[in-house]
C-alpha cells in the first residue's frame, strides 16, 4: 500500500481486510474484486470475499481516488473525498437515510488520497440518468431526502462537522470559476443543447452572485447531487438508497427537491403535471419527522434553485474526465433542469 491505507483494489491486502472487519489471521482465503458504476470522480469496485466462517460479508464495495489525476485534482478543490468519509465516519449509521452500511472509512491530508468499504447493496441498481425516473423512483427518494433534510444530531449541532461546511468555500470558488468556465461549456455543448437554454444560462452567470447569496432558512444536511446516477433502487423502485455523498454540506433542503425533480424526469410535461403533488408529500413527510416549513415560500425556494442541476452540470462537466457518455449524461443534466427554470420563470427571482 503506498498510504495507510489501500488506494487501488490491487492494494487490498486480505490480512488488512481480515483486521477491518475483526476477524482472525488467514480467515480470510481468497478475495476479488470487479469495477461497479459509473462515477466521475473516484472508482468503485465489489469486492467477492471467502471466508472460512460465514458471519463475515461475502461481499463489499470498496471507493477509491479516480485513476485519472484530472478528476482527483478536482475532488480535492472542491473537498469532495472529505464530504463523503465525513459522512459516512459521523452521521450516516445514525441518521436512518437509505444509505450504505460504513465498515471503514479513512482520508489523508491532502484529500487526493481516501478509501471507503461500505455496504453492498446488490441486488438494488442504480437509476438510469440517461433514460430517466418512474413516478415511482422520485416518491421513494424523496422519502428518504425528508428523512435527510430532518436530521439533528442528538448532541451538539450540524456545524461540529467541519466536511459540511466546505459549501461556503465551495460556492465562493464557483462564484469566481464559473462565469469563466462557461463559455467552454457552451462551446461544447452547441447544437446539444438548444439556444434558449445557453441564453438563459448567460443571463443566469450575469446574476449568479445573488443566486449565490440567498441564505436558507432551515439549514439542514443536504446530499446536493441527488440523481439517478447517484441513486439506487429496489426492482419495483419502492426503495431508495442514497450513494455518492461528494456533495454533502449545510444548505437548503429545497435544493435537493429540485435538482432530483427537475433531473429526474425526461419528459417536461410529465414533471410539471406532478411536481405540485410531490412537493406537497415532501413537506408532509418532512413534517412528520417535526420539521414544517411553510408551503408558499418552499415553492418559491424551489423555483428559485431550479438551476442547481443546471449548475451542476456546467461545473462538473468541465472539471472531470471527458467521457462519451459523461457527455450525454451532463447534456442531460443540463438540459432537464433548465427547461424547469425556464418553465418555472425562475430568472425572475433573481
Amino acid at each position: 500500500m503506498s498510504a495507510a491505507f489501500p488506494l487501488r483494489p490491487e492494494e487490498f491486502d486480505p490480512r488488512w481486510v481480515e483486521e477491518i472487519f475483526g476477524a482472525p489471521s488467514g480467515s480470510l482465503q481468497s478475495m476479488t474484486h470487479k469495477p461497479v458504476g459509473t462515477g466521475q470522480v473516484c472508482d468503485s469496485f465489489r469486492f467477492t470475499c471467502d471466508w472460512q466462517e460465514d458471519r463475515y460479508p461475502a461481499s463489499f464495495v470498496a471507493k477509491c481516488p479516480s485513476a485519472d489525476p484530472v478528476s482527483r485534482g478536482a475532488a480535492a478543490i472542491f473537498h469532495l473525498y472529505d464530504m463523503e468519509v465525513g459522512w459516512y465516519r459521523d452521521v450516516a449509521g445514525k441518521s436512518g437515510v437509505g444509505c450504505p452500511g460504513c465498515y471503514h472509512a479513512a482520508i489523508g491530508e491532502d484529500e487526493t488520497q481516501f478509501v471507503l468499504m461500505l455496504e453492498d447493496m446488490a441486488p438494488a441498481s442504480q437509476g438510469d440518468q440517461l433514460a430517466g425516473a418512474t413516478l415511482t423512483q422520485v416518491q421513494s427518494t424523496i422519502r428518504e431526502a425528508a428523512k435527510l433534510h430532518s436530521y439533528r444530531p442528538q448532541t451538539g449541532t450540524l456545524e461540529q462537522y467541519s466536511w459540511l461546511l466546505h459549501g461556503q468555500g465551495n460556492g465562493d470558488y464557483m462564484r469566481q470559476s464559473l462565469p469563466a468556465i462557461y463559455p467552454q461549456f457552451c462551446e461544447r455543448f452547441d447544437g446539444r443543447l438548444s439556444t434558449d437554454i445557453l441564453d438563459m444560462g448567460s443571463e443566469l452567470i450575469a446574476k449568479f452572485g445573488t443566486y449565490l447569496d440567498a441564505e436558507p432558512a432551515h439549514p439542514c444536511i443536504t446530499h446536493s447531487d441527488m440523481r439517478l446516477d447517484n441513486i439506487l433502487f429496489d426492482e419495483g423502485g419502492e426503495r431508495a438508497i442514497l450513494v455518492d455523498w461528494q456533495t454533502a454540506t449545510l444548505g437548503n433542503g429545497a435544493n435537493d427537491i429540485a435538482y432530483l425533480i427537475g433531473t429526474s424526469f425526461a419528459d417536461p410535461a410529465e414533471r410539471a403535471a406532478v411536481e405540485k403533488d410531490l412537493i406537497a408529500d415532501y413537506l408532509s413527510q418532512l413534517s412528520a419527522h417535526g420539521v414544517d416549513q411553510d408551503a408558499d415560500a418552499f415553492w418559491q425556494d424551489y423555483r428559485r434553485l431550479a438551476f442547481s442541476g443546471f449548475i451542476m452540470a456546467i461545473n462538473a462537466s468541465i472539471h472531470v474526465e471527458q467521457t462519451e457518455r459523461g457527455d450525454e449524461m451532463f447534456a442531460v443534466m443540463a438540459e432537464r433542469p433548465a427547461q424547469m427554470a425556464l418553465d418555472l420563470e425562475s430568472l425572475s427571482l433573481l
